[in-house]
């Protein structure tokens, strides 16, 4: 099996194989993802320094963490839709529907979970620990740069487990619709019954 058809599939899969490859280019796309993601939180978290600090119900919560969120998950959510659109459903249907669904989607993930659930988190690993939420579990090295691995990068990462599950059942009924998707097994099936309707 040849790399082209392991990303966009191919007619010598079986509907089997084919699954599978689904799956796993789903995994490849949320990894991508993720880690566009994560580059993004970590170069915003670096480089702005400003305190937003704000009381919401009498409990100081941090404008910051909110603001990069935000914007990390508007370029996760375009990187995510063409990867999964080309190499995950290899759907043919109307860009700007697919486009607006899946915003649409991820708005519902992005409000419940990386807004909703990952504040509670951070919440409940204050309170849990006692400590800043910036405050290093440990030091990580990459390429010679190393940065302190802190609670909200724990929280993020759990956090993002149960993103990508909910973002691809969500994909797989309000998206990406059967009728758009290239179907390469179907495209087989019919090609004898077309030639017998020649003869």
């Amino acid at each position: 099996m040849d790399l082209k058809t392991i990303i966009v599939g191919g007619k010598d899969l079986t509907e089997k194989q084919e699954k599978i490859r689904k799956l796993f280019m789903y995994l490849v796309s949320g990894g991508l993802t993720t880690v566009v993601n994560w580059v993004c939180y970590i170069a915003i978290d670096k480089l702005v320094h400003v305190d937003m600090t704000v009381n919401l119900f009498g409990k100081p919560v941090s404008l910051k963490y909110i603001i990069n969120q935000i914007i990390c998950w508007i370029i996760a959510v375009l990187v995510a839709y063409f990867l999964n659109r080309i190499t995950v459903f290899r759907s043919k249907g109307n860009i700007l529907r697919e486009l607006l669904s899946f915003t649409g989607a991820r708005i519902i993930s992005f409000l419940v979970l990386e807004l909703g659930v990952y504040s509670l988190m951070i919440w409940g690993c204050v309170a849990i620990t006692g400590l800043p939420i910036d405050t290093p579990m440990t030091t990580i090295s990459i390429f010679g740069l190393s940065f302190g691995f802190t609670y909200e990068y724990l929280v993020k990462l759990i956090n993002s487990v149960f993103v990508v599950i909910a973002n691809y059942v969500m994909s797989k009924l309000m998206v990406f619709k059967k009728k758009d998707m290239v179907d390469y097994n179907s495209e087989e099936k019919k090609e004898p019954s077309e030639d017998k309707a020649d003869v």
